[in-house]
């Protein structure tokens, strides 16, 4: 079982290459050609993906074709499911006293009276707890995970150089992909990210 645990890669220079794609239906319509070419180019080593598609289901596509043709490895990134699992745990028991303490505030007959107005004060504040939670699970902890799956598939490979992409879909960066960077700068990665706010540098697949 793995823990969470990063640290910067010694002795060599990291360089990810961070793109955001719709969906994963976007990944059929790449154009292998252009791809190809930017991957050869930059020599990149490996490819993480991150979309809402199961890892046999990308390697049918035409994105996973093309990387195979290169020989290039991609590998999925997320939290493991013993991690999420274990971190949920605590989130599904509030969900479950919710459950129950919305059950008794419906049945009371009169929910404006001091028993009432509390229930509904801690069912609010029970919620707001597990927003908290889902929040720091999905926008902190998942992302550290990302990362150090990037920085440990970085720490295999021979050469001083390692260049690798990662490609994640939009709506999922939108969430999280600043916080990716955040970390991987913070273990010494040099990171170029592809995104519409960069029209002059910005490479469509």
């Amino acid at each position: 079982m793995e823990v969470l645990e990063l640290k910067p890669i010694k002795n060599k220079k990291v360089t990810a290459f961070i793109f955001a794609k719709e969906n994963s239906k976007s990944l059929q319509s790449t154009d292998s050609d252009l791809l190809t070419k930017f991957l050869s180019s930059n020599k990149i080593n490996f490819v993480t993906v991150d979309f809402d598609i199961n890892i046999k289901d990308f390697s049918r596509t035409t994105f996973a074709k093309a990387l195979d043709k290169l020989g290039i490895k991609y590998y999925q990134v997320d939290i493991p499911e013993y991690a999420m699992g274990y971190l949920y745990e605590e989130i599904m028991e509030k969900e479950e006293l919710i459950t129950g303490l919305t059950e008794e505030y419906i049945n009371l007959e009169d929910r404006d009276s001091y028993k009432g107005q509390s229930l509904k004060n801690w069912i609010d504040l029970i919620n707001i707890e597990i927003q908290e939670k889902e929040n720091h699970l999905s926008l902190r902890i998942r992302p550290m995970w990302i990362v150090k799956k990037m920085l440990d598939l970085a720490k295999n490979f021979k050469e001083d150089d390692v260049n690798f992409v990662h490609f994640v879909q939009t709506d999922i960066c939108e969430d999280i992909c600043s916080q990716v960077v955040e970390y991987l700068r913070e273990y010494d990665v040099k990171v170029i990210q592809y995104n519409k706010k960069h029209t002059i540098k910005n490479i469509i697949f």
